[in-house]
C-alpha cells in the first residue's frame, strides 16, 4: 500500500466520521457560536453567524462527498438556520454589565498615576 493510498483511506475514513457524525458537529459549532455570541456581548454577533453558516457548509459538502462515494456533489444545499448563532439578529443584544464592572454611563476610574524611577 503506497502513501497515495493511505491518503486516501485516511480521506475516506475522515469522511465517513463526518457523515456520521454530522448534527453532532453541526450542534458543537452553534454551542460555540453562542459562546463566542455571549463573551463579546454580541458585538460580533453577525460574523459569528457567517462563520457557523461556512462550516455548516463545508461539514455538509464533506459528509456529502463520503455519500456520493467521493465525488464532489452536483449541486450545494444551504442549511436552514438553526438558532441564534445561525440567525443574526437585526440588532445585537443590549449590553448588561456584571455586578463587578461600571455601568458605560459612569464616571471612568481614575488611572494610576506612573512617575519615573527616581535612581539617584
Amino acid at each position: 500500500m503506497g502513501f497515495g493510498d493511505k491518503l486516501k483511506g485516511l480521506k475516506d475514513q475522515a469522511q465517513q466520521a463526518v457523515a456520521d457524525n454530522k448534527d453532532r458537529i453541526q450542534d458543537a459549532v452553534q454551542v460555540a457560536g453562542q459562546v463566542a455570541n455571549t463573551k463579546t456581548h454580541g458585538k460580533y454577533a453577525t460574523k459569528i453567524a457567517k462563520v457557523g453558516e461556512r462550516v455548516e457548509t463545508g461539514v455538509d459538502k464533506f459528509a456529502q462527498a463520503e455519500d456520493a462515494g467521493g465525488a464532489a456533489a452536483a449541486a450545494p444545499t444551504t442549511p436552514a438556520p438553526a438558532g441564534p448563532a445561525a440567525a443574526p439578529a437585526s440588532e445585537p443584544p443590549a449590553f448588561e454589565p456584571h455586578a463587578d464592572q461600571p455601568a458605560a454611563d459612569a464616571a471612568p476610574a481614575e488611572a494610576p498615576s506612573h512617575s519615573a524611577p527616581d535612581f539617584e
